[in-house]
């Protein structure tokens, strides 16, 4: 039986399942959502041995999308369970889960990222803005902070308002704050395949931090994205990915012992002197993934179990082109406004909305958190995806709701 288990509650998690429900594969999600609902069953707890009384011995293919459930070490749990899974374990996710960890092990194995320092303490962070002299200069939570930990400061007013937001945070300063360089150029993100050492690329995205087209807007998770960058990447860039920070980063991962299967993503900054490292994370990215899937032909259960068993499956050349657009609930990124009312509209051919920050009340569908869903438009050009994702868009009832009309245009 094609059984699968995708653990999550986003819009990622539902483009997951979009795919493998196109697989012919039964569906459960956990925690899920009403989009995911549709398509399958809801399992009651991410606990793992909760799980027994509905399987009765069965051990579906478990997809984790999101990273939380793997810095927890929920891969783990679930491979000592039996349970075929695509994610990492604990050890392969503190590459994203604490980026103090992943600049550690870039300065290690000569892996191109922004110089930086890390400090535990607000006032050396008080400190270092007050002596700096050369801006912009990049300000980063070393935990999760699901996208917001960040902040680009142009100049020093605007670093010190980040500290006086932070300082009298604790957990901020548990794993550190990072003080690093501004880089600058063309911003993309590579996705790969990883199991046994081995890695295999995924078509190269572009997302959008930014909550609008103002460089100085707030980042947020993702506002949008499209997909490929390029049909197929430049030979020459490819290879110096593959060289100087893919190559090296499978190294590490043999070296320390790390079975890893399922995706890395590798943020990165195409700089005049070639591609740096912003951040590696342990999944597929969120937009990334909801304009990935639709131009992909791929049976996605076999790609997914292939994965699960420690196997780098193939990916095809992609034919066409996804636009994905998200709307977020007025006051996002800092206090997003929930309850509002949501209509869909009618389906349109080649578009899809995958579901995020929703839930039902009394038979609705509401926002129930800050990016509420993904529309994405796929077409032989990125012109007319464009088109179809704005269209679609434009036919989702959703007041307040703040998207950027400008993803896919650069």
């Amino acid at each position: 039986m094609r059984e699968v288990i995708v653990v999550g509650q986003g819009a990622r998690e539902h483009a997951i399942a979009w795919g493998l429900k196109k697989s012919g594969a039964t569906l459960w999600s956990v925690p899920g959502n009403p989009g995911l609902a549709e398509w399958g069953g809801v399992l009651p707890s991410v606990a793992p041995e909760s799980w027994e009384g509905i399987f009765h011995g069965r051990r579906p293919l478990v997809v984790i999308g999101p990273e939380a459930p793997l810095a927890d070490g929920l891969a783990d749990r679930l491979r000592a369970l039996g349970y075929p899974v695509v994610g990492p374990g604990q050890e392969g996710a503190r590459l994203e889960s604490s980026k103090r960890h992943a600049k550690e092990i870039m300065d290690r194995y000569g892996i191109p990222t922004a110089a930086w320092q890390v400090t535990h303490r607000p006032e050396e962070l008080h400190a270092w803005i007050q002596a700096c002299t050369e801006w912009p200069r990049v300000i980063k939570q070393s935990r999760l902070a699901q996208g917001k930990g960040v902040v680009v400061a142009p100049d020093a007013q605007t670093a010190l308002a980040v500290w006086d937001r932070w300082r009298a945070i604790p957990e901020i300063w548990e794993d550190g704050v990072i003080w690093e360089e501004a880089l600058t150029g063309e911003e993309i993100s590579v996705l790969v395949a990883v199991a046994g050492g081995r890695y295999r690329w995924l078509p190269v995205a572009r997302d959008y931090k930014r909550l609008t087209a103002d460089p100085h807007s707030p980042n947020t998770g993702g506002m949008g994205a499209y997909a490929p960058v390029w049909t197929e990447p430049p030979a020459d860039l490819k290879a110096m990915v593959d060289g100087r920070i893919l190559d090296p980063m499978m190294r590490y991962l043999q070296e320390a012992q790390i079975d890893y299967r399922g995706i890395l993503y590798v943020g990165l900054m195409l700089t005049a002197q070639g591609p740096y490292v912003l951040e590696f994370n342990v999944r597929l990215g969120d937009p990334e993934t909801e304009a990935i899937m639709p131009i992909l032909d791929i049976d996605w259960y076999d790609w997914w179990w292939s994965l699960s068993q420690g196997q780098v499956p193939t990916v095809p050349q992609p034919t066409r082109h996804a636009v994905t657009v998200v709307l977020a609930a007025p006051g996002y990124p800092d206090t997003a406004v929930t309850g509002i009312p949501l209509q869909l509209g009618t389906e349109m051919p080649d578009t899809v909305i995958f579901q995020a920050g929703t839930r039902l009340a009394d038979g609705r569908l509401v926002t129930h958190g800050g990016r509420v869903l993904a529309v994405t438009g796929w077409a032989a050009d990125i012109e007319q995806a464009r088109h179809l994702a704005y269209e679609r868009v434009r036919a989702v009832t959703f007041p307040g709701a703040q998207y950027r009309t400008d993803i896919g245009r650069s």
